[in-house]
């Protein structure tokens, strides 16, 4: 039949679809998206004309599709926009299995390899952020402070005074049932006690003494029974010049009983009001505070005459002289040893010095040259930022110390183990920092507090390797870090025979000399920088944070190709671009909606 016929064809007729037919519930249907993509698609013709199918497809699933249509289209979105090296593979449509498993290998080692790299960048970044190097250039000595020279003889009961050597047997031979009555007095007994608390440790076997005691009382008698200052000190030069000794020495109370310091702060800038107690203080300083700290070092205003002293370069004539003399008649080889002589330690203004720990023996018939090494660490401005366990240090206003204020190393061991010994004996070291009401030890509690410092050694030994296969030491409960920028004065000794009586005898005055003389041994000694300048090493940032970001970014981008760029662009597909995609899906839908409500 001709299509022209006039005849009406019945299929025809049939395919046609009255209006008032249109069911709106058919939307509803699994296929509505693509009927709904075709209505919309020839309104916007236009505007999609540059589209490619696949996008078209994409962008009709996002706006009519069904959730999961949708969900699916917004990833597929992602894959063929995104900047990260790969993805794109993974989200193409139409691509055989075997090149999508391949892409998702490739994609899945590279981010293990990234990982793994970035893991070992975090791990050096975290455990290794500090390295200690030299400094860019040398520090000369006058910035810095002339070391606290503290000195101790080692005659602590002059014979004359007190025999301590003759009360020992006496005790000893009591203690084995040798004689059967120790007639001492308790003025006696006090002083041997007092005594036995500065002498070496093999004498502390024979318990014998009051358990607690006055510290001010044990001073005094361990100051009345020291050889006197000008038996000691005879002659002193500062920077080449003479001087009085006891102008430039004050008494100071150590470990080792009373000593003389040279160059040290007062107790008034040393300890805090609760640790200054009438036992250390023996003088008065009539001067403002130090002009110097330990972390800026001296005042730019300061003068060359400045406190502490400080000298203007190296050599024996621009640093300390010190003529040394004790009486052989009041050497006691008991309470010490056969060794007699001085114990010299150069410390830090700040610090309290413990003569116990380290030393220098100045022996007596000799001269002792001590060329000194300043060893200086200071800590970048960079560090400031990290935790004082990361660095392993405190700048000064990290940690606070009850009884100090200025934080060291050296005060806070001596504090911690002070709070210890409290704690163990109920009393500590006459020594020890402590508050007016702190129970003082006698002789009769000295093997405790002595075993109390073996006991917080161990203790802090055990917390400290806790933290075993790491770079850095445990927090422990003393926690004593070094300070973040620190002073050490290493020390190069020589020494040879000093032959004073020879001396003596050929000055025109030497008769007389020798006469007053007689019986008395001597030591010279002279302590000085041994170069103009030295190098200061300095602790810095091995892995700053920029550098961490580098090496990141570099791996990042070296095995996936992203960048700061590609993680905003994954931030914004998954926020901005999602809320923009669910507003335009949520009003298309309002528009079919309302268009088939008003066709039916």
């Amino acid at each position: 039949m001709s299509s022209y016929s006039t005849e009406p064809q019945m299929p025809i007729v049939d395919l046609e679809v009255p209006p008032k037919q249109f069911n709106p519930v058919s939307l509803a249907t699994s296929n509505q998206w693509k009927r709904a993509a075709l209505m919309a698609k020839s309104a916007s013709a236009c505007r999609e004309s540059d589209d490619s199918e696949d996008e078209v497809d994409t962008k009709q699933q996002i706006k009519y599709g069904s959730g999961f249509q949708a969900a699916m289209a917004i990833i597929h979105e992602y894959c063929d926009y995104s900047t990260i090296h790969g993805i794109r593979y993974l989200g193409e449509k139409k691509r055989p299995w075997l090149e999508r498993l391949f892409w998702v290998s490739v994609f899945l080692l590279s981010i293990c390899t990234c990982f793994k790299l970035t893991m070992n960048i975090w791990d050096k970044w975290n455990n290794n952020p500090v390295i200690v190097s030299f400094a860019e250039k040398s520090t000369p000595v006058w910035e810095i402070p002339f070391p606290s020279v503290t000195v101790c003889s080692e005659t602590k009961s002059r014979q004359r005074a007190f025999n301590f050597t003759d009360k020992y047997w006496q005790i000893r031979d009591f203690k084995n049932n040798v004689t059967g009555v120790i007639n001492f007095t308790d003025e006696e007994k006090a002083t041997f006690g007092s005594v036995t608390q500065v002498c070496d440790a093999h004498l502390h076997d024979i318990k014998y003494g009051f358990d607690l005691r006055r510290g001010i009382e044990i001073i005094d008698e361990l100051s009345a029974l020291a050889p006197s200052f000008e038996e000691s000190f005879l002659d002193c030069k500062w920077r080449n010049n003479p001087i009085k000794c006891n102008e430039i020495f004050h008494k100071y109370v150590t470990d080792e009983g009373v000593c003389y310091s040279f160059n040290s702060l007062s107790p008034a800038e040393i300890f805090r009001a609760e640790g200054i107690i009438p036992d250390i203080i023996f003088r008065e300083d009539n001067r403002m505070n130090s002009e110097w700290s330990v972390e800026s070092g001296y005042n730019i205003n300061a003068k060359t005459e400045t406190y502490p002293n400080r000298v203007l370069g190296p050599g024996a004539k621009a640093g300390l002289y010190l003529f040394l003399g004790g009486m052989e008649l009041d050497f006691d080889d008991m309470c010490r040893g056969p060794v007699q002589g001085f114990k010299i330690l150069l410390h830090t203004p700040g610090e309290v010095p413990q003569v116990a720990k380290q030393y220098f023996r100045i022996p007596f018939d000799q001269e002792v040259l001590i060329s000194i090494r300043p060893k200086i660490i200071t800590t970048s401005d960079g560090l400031k930022y990290y935790e004082p366990q990361r660095r392993q240090c405190y700048f000064q206003d990290e940690r606070h110390l009850r009884y100090f204020n200025i934080y060291s190393q050296s005060n806070c061991e001596l504090e911690c183990l002070a709070n210890y010994t409290l704690k163990v004996c109920e009393c500590v070291k006459f020594s020890m920092p402590r508050n007016m009401n702190a129970p003082v030890c006698g002789a009769g509690r000295l093997q405790c507090y002595n075993d109390a410092e073996d006991e917080l050694l161990l203790k802090e030994f055990q917390q400290g390797m806790s933290q075993d296969g790491e770079n850095t030491r445990a927090e422990t409960d003393c926690n004593c870090l070094p300070s973040c920028t620190s002073i050490a004065y290493e020390a190069e000794i020589s020494q040879a025979d000093f032959d004073y009586k020879t001396v003596a005898r050929q000055n025109p005055n030497g008769q007389q000399q020798q006469q007053k003389q007689e019986g008395m041994k001597m030591s010279r000694v002279s302590i000085s920088f041994k170069e103009a300048q030295f190098l200061t090493s300095r602790r810095s940032e091995l892995y700053g944070t920029t550098d961490f970001l580098a090496n990141c970014g570099g791996l990042l981008g070296l095995f996936m190709g992203v960048s700061t760029l590609s993680i905003v662009e994954l931030v914004y597909f998954c926020t901005v671009r999602l809320i923009s995609n669910l507003r335009m899906r949520r009003k298309t839908r309002r528009e079919l909606s309302l268009a088939a409500n008003k066709e039916a």
